[in-house]
């Protein structure tokens, strides 16, 4: 765990987040599962994810414990809507690994595994950061987006900020917003404002699992990141997608498990 930490805060500091602290652990950590990859050849930790059994948080600590409750106020009827649901956060790959997608993809391997030997959960969700290394102006084009194209907004009504994005005036026009729900027109209209940039990867990651965000939070504590609260409803992510970190028959049996089919 310590390791876990003293990478998070190394890595986290390198994009414009980060505690501030030597080592980014905190009292959720005891409760959460960590989900973990160890490069045996070089002896080191190669990235990690937290996840958080909702319903076993509740049980024993209440809403309380769940670490995005420190940045979001939910209504009972957003926890109830989802049903059995994993809190994810914490996602950290260290610098040395980001070049191949290759570390990400374990990761996301080992939340499929978790997932198939667990069949009764069937929603992810948590806070995905969008940095301070971007830019004010990249921050809103990609908040007013996602509001706009990725957005479920009836859960919306059911979560509210602990400290929102402030509204400010309109900086795009309605006919640009509509073109962006194109990702990769997205990312480059983002790599014009702030070069060399583009949608967030973890972001990009929780979108092509058909992803919907349902509010946006700064958080000071992690040096005022955006937060983006994002919610997946794993029976509804296509079976080839699905598949890519279940395998083709886990992910089938999952889906079959709870009578869905997508192929979209």
């Amino acid at each position: 765990m310590h390791e876990i930490g003293r990478i998070r805060e190394l890595n986290f500091r390198e994009v414009g987040e980060g505690t501030g602290c030597a080592l980014d652990i905190d009292r959720f950590d005891r409760d959460y599962l960590h989900l973990f990859i160890w490069d045996r050849e070089k002896n080191q930790l190669v990235g990690a994810y937290r996840l958080g059994l909702v319903d076993k948080l509740i049980e024993h600590k209440g809403i309380s414990g769940l670490y995005s409750s420190t940045l979001f106020h939910y209504d009972q009827r957003f926890l109830n809507n989802m049903g059995n649901a994993i809190e994810m956060g914490r996602s950290v790959i260290d610098s040395q690994y980001q070049k191949s997608m290759a570390a990400l993809l374990l990761l996301w391997k080992g939340i499929g595994t978790y997932v198939e030997r667990h069949p009764q959960y069937t929603h992810l969700f948590g806070p995905v950061s969008i940095s301070n290394d971007y830019s004010e102006q990249a921050r809103r084009l990609l908040a007013d987006t996602m509001t706009l194209h990725y957005y479920d907004s009836e859960q919306a009504e059911l979560v509210m900020a602990t400290n929102p994005l402030p509204t400010g005036q309109a900086q795009w026009n309605a006919s640009l917003l509509t073109s962006l729900a194109d990702l990769q027109l997205l990312s480059r209209v983002i790599a014009r404002i702030d070069e060399g940039k583009g949608i967030p990867v973890l972001l990009r990651q929780y979108l092509g699992l058909n992803g919907k965000l349902v509010s946006f939070n700064v958080d000071p504590a992690f040096n005022n990141a955006l937060d983006g609260l994002i919610v997946v409803d794993l029976r509804n992510v296509p079976t080839k997608t699905l598949a890519r970190y279940m395998g083709q028959s886990e992910a089938l049996r999952y889906l079959a498990t709870h009578q869905y089919f997508s192929d979209i």
